[in-house]
């Protein structure tokens, strides 16, 4: 089990960069989650009790919109971690997480957690060195948003998916596994789906990405990249 984990954890993961023997013991106070496609992991609202890392399959954050509407912020794969910003403050929570389809996760409550980081002082110092990641990570993102025009944007997003949801083609593409509407990408950039929807048409019509039964198709990612770097 900890071998299985620490071989999918992201860069993003609370327990990414741990001691392996430390995060092993971790894993061992963790307890197993099983949900269904369409299962609620918690509500927008719910108390914060504890944190999750996706073991397989994926997850969703969603927000009711002013208008009423769902609005998507993220898609969860294997390795990501779900739900640590809970575990410092008092705050409930702020988004709605869904299963895409049956997935597994390793939960820690908040009590099981602080007192494990209590036997483990180090683990307080990887915390600190997490957070201010996850600072330094929404800074640019902030900017990313000021100054990456729409494509860069969305190629980002793009790219991000294919990692995560990324199924390799023989033909040297990738597929993303999970369908996706034009609303739900510009939910996650915080576009209209009429500007998101003339750059996804532009990219079709060059060959950059294709959009086949709902899935998108990533054909060119080299220039994604270079978008995405701006």
């Amino acid at each position: 089990m900890p071998q299985i984990i620490s071989g999918i954890l992201k860069d993003g993961s609370v327990l990414k960069g741990v001691d392996s023997a430390l995060s092993a013991a971790l894993v061992e106070r963790g307890s197993t989650l099983i949900l269904e496609e369409g299962q609620s992991l918690f509500l927008e609202g719910d108390d914060a009790g504890g944190f999750y890392i996706v073991k397989s399959g994926g997850m969703k954050a969603t927000r009711l919109s002013p208008e009423g509407g769902e609005q998507l912020l993220a898609v969860f794969s294997p390795g990501d971690s779900i739900g640590e910003m809970g575990m410092f403050d008092d705050k409930p929570r702020s988004a709605t997480i869904v299963a895409l389809r049956t997935s597994s996760l390793l939960h820690w409550s908040k009590s099981a957690f602080f007192r494990f980081a209590d036997e483990n002082p180090g683990m307080y110092r990887h915390l600190l060195a997490v957070m201010a990641r996850r600072l330094r990570e929404a800074n640019d993102a902030l900017a990313a948003r000021d100054f990456l025009p729409l494509a860069g944007q969305l190629a980002r997003v793009m790219l991000r998916l294919g990692e995560g949801f990324g199924v390799a083609l023989p033909d040297d593409t990738t597929r993303i596994s999970h369908k996706l509407t034009q609303s739900e990408l510009a939910a996650m950039i915080g576009a209209s789906r009429e500007n998101v929807s003339r750059v996804i048409n532009d990219w079709k019509r060059r060959g950059v990405v294709a959009h086949e039964a709902g899935h998108y198709r990533l054909i060119d990612t080299d220039t994604l990249h270079e978008l995405s770097d701006g």
